[in-house]
């Protein structure tokens, strides 16, 4: 059907369309138009510098989200975010030397999560099995590795010490287990004899179908389930500690032997800073024999002017 107008009807809709017209311009001025959110902006910038971001981009794993041991374990840490939060603050001062060292090696980024599980990245942690420091290592397991352990001093609480020495047990079991890194985990965790029983005994070589001890079977679920919210913080509705990328501490040596209070009055580190980069020294006393000292970077100048070191 032809729609004819007449001139009248041609007039009452040229008057119609100019007064829509009018007030839309009128209201021009009202129109928001989106913007850049400048903040987010910044918050990504933020992310591209934290250490987070660089372990997270060194991920090798697959997550398994899909699997409901590793989402029960996701449900768990986003149900008590203050404590999550709280374990990766109580990381900053060691994460960026852990994550650059398993980085040297080729191991997957999440490794260097592994003391989230372990200890809460608390060197001074210990298990009633008699485990000690950031990576919970055995009296013999830490010997075999050439940790050493005195009287006074127990080099599995020293930071670089324990980490270099787990990081080349992990590359060792990496390795026994042809780069299966679920098994190689699971075998950090309850050994490897272990392991190897239980894929004797089940005809399996996959970690998800093997008759393991009921902690292993939540150990790997648990560091897939950190990893994941700390790959995809935004998605879980999580909050990361800002951590930035870069060395928190550097190592010295003394010549002589110092005490750690003494270390404090001389340099202006807090005795408390001190001791958590150096907690292997019992008695609080850096000796002659153990002459490692770590110390923040920015007190290295101070450290190196005002006492006896090489």
């Amino acid at each position: 059907m032809q729609l004819i107008l007449t001139n009248k009807s041609k007039w009452l809709l040229l008057l119609v369309l100019s007064c829509v017209l009018i007030i839309v311009w009128r209201n021009s001025n009202n129109i928001i138009f989106p913007e850049l959110d400048s903040s987010n902006t910044h918050s990504q910038s933020r992310l591209a510098n934290s250490v987070w971001y660089s372990i997270s981009n060194e991920f090798q794993l697959d997550h398994k989200t899909q699997t409901p041991s590793v989402q029960a374990e996701i449900r768990r840490l986003v149900a008590d975010q203050d404590k999550f939060y709280r374990i990766l603050k109580a990381a900053s001062p060691y994460i960026y030397f852990i994550y650059q060292q398993t980085r040297e090696r080729g191991l997957p980024g999440e490794i260097a999560l592994i003391p989230f599980i372990e200890s809460e990245f608390n060197p001074n942690d210990h298990s009633n099995k008699g485990a000690l420091g950031l990576w919970q290592l055995m009296a013999g397991t830490a010997h075999d590795l050439g940790i050493k352990m005195r009287v006074g001093y127990d080099g599995r609480r020293n930071i670089v010490d324990s980490t270099q020495a787990a990081l080349a047990y992990f590359k060792d079991l990496g390795n026994n287990f042809d780069g299966d890194w679920y098994l190689a985990i699971a075998a950090y965790n309850c050994g490897q004899g272990k392991v190897t029983s239980a894929m004797r005994r089940s005809g399996s070589d996959s970690f998800w179908k093997l008759p393991l001890p009921r902690e292993t079977k939540y150990y790997v679920p648990r560091l897939l389930a950190v990893a994941e919210i700390i790959e995809n913080p935004e998605k879980y509705g999580m909050q990361l500690p800002p951590v930035t990328n870069e060395p928190y501490f550097a190592e010295v040596k003394v010549t002589k032997s110092v005490s750690l209070n003494k270390v404090a009055k001389t340099t202006g580190i807090s005795i408390k800073t001190l001791h958590k980069l150096n907690p292997a020294y019992r008695n609080g006393v850096v000796s002659k024999t153990e002459n490692s000292l770590l110390v923040p970077v920015d007190k290295v100048p101070a450290v190196t002017n005002k006492l006896p070191v090489k």
